[in-house]
């Protein structure tokens, strides 16, 4: 199976306990991750088009192949074992309702949780295998 590469805000404290969830339910270790902030997550950006000074959405990397928003989260989900229950009730919204849910999310996502300039998986021994930096 090809790795999967999660590209997420390390400043975020949400995304760092989202990318902490994932981790743990991850048993197949289909996940790598990277930072938005890294070479890597930067370069990403560039090459999708987006503007590497507003980060605000996660990446998800399969092959060839992006997503951003709520198609990233819902492919995460689709993949977890044990969530296909959240994975069909999300399903359910249009991706135009979920993706405004994100958007108004991450645009208050520092004043309700947070930030930080201490990403807790480059300081992990456990996480270091399943970085890209």
């Amino acid at each position: 199976m090809t790795k999967r590469i999660i590209v997420f805000d390390d400043e975020c404290i949400l995304c760092n306990k989202a990318v902490q969830f994932i981790i743990r339910k991850d048993v197949k270790e289909q996940f790598k991750f990277a930072s938005l902030q890294s070479a890597f997550g930067k370069n990403l950006v560039f090459k999708i088009g987006g503007d590497s000074t507003n980060l605000n959405s996660i990446i998800l990397v399969e092959g060839e192949h992006y997503f951003l928003k709520s198609a990233a989260i819902l492919k995460i989900i689709k993949a977890l074992p044990g969530y296909s229950i959240l994975f069909y009730f999300l399903n359910l919204f249009p991706s135009t309702v979920l993706d405004l849910g994100y958007t108004f999310t991450a645009k208050i996502r520092y004043k309700l949780f947070g930030r930080t300039d201490n990403c807790m998986l480059y300081h992990s021994n456990d996480f270091s295998k399943r970085i890209i930096k």
